[in-house]
């Protein structure tokens, strides 16, 4: 089923944060996490937008478009609208990520997300809290018990 808002949009983010905090227990089992997770959609002619998504403990609160020094993220997630898509239309449509479709499988070799930080720890953050944040990314697709697929 797929999200009924437009991406990217707030309402797109918002609903996907919904969806994937619907079951309070499987966030739990996640784990807490403390991240301020950007996410740069850049579009064909080279202008972005900035999401964000604040993971607090076991709450998570979709933010933007924001500025980023507004979000202060820990880490920055960029890539083409296009990649960003197919990635969400693959979940949609599969389910919950295999690994050319995971934030980690598409960050790893800087193509065609690029992970950016100021300092180490975020991007230790990034990293330490991926399954969380491929949790969420999931929820794009069915319903299923955040986390089944990580």
């Amino acid at each position: 089923m797929s999200l009924a808002a437009t991406f990217p949009s707030i309402e797109w983010f918002t609903e996907l944060v919904d969806r994937a905090s619907a079951d309070g227990a499987a966030m739990e089992r996640l784990g807490i996490a403390e991240l301020r997770f950007g996410m740069e959609i850049v579009r064909p002619d080279g202008s972005a937008e900035l999401f964000g998504l604040v993971l607090d403990g076991y709450d998570v609160t979709a933010v933007g478009p924001v500025d980023e020094a507004e979000l202060s993220p820990d880490v920055v997630m960029s890539g083409p609208i296009d990649a960003w898509v197919e990635m969400f239309d693959w979940i949609e449509a599969n389910g919950p990520a295999d690994a050319l479709h995971s934030l980690n499988g598409l960050t790893i070799a800087g193509v065609p997300f690029v992970a950016r930080s100021s300092d180490a720890m975020g991007s230790d953050k990034f990293y330490r809290f991926m399954g969380t944040l491929q949790a969420i990314m999931d929820a794009a697709g069915e319903p299923v018990a955040v986390g089944a697929g990580t």
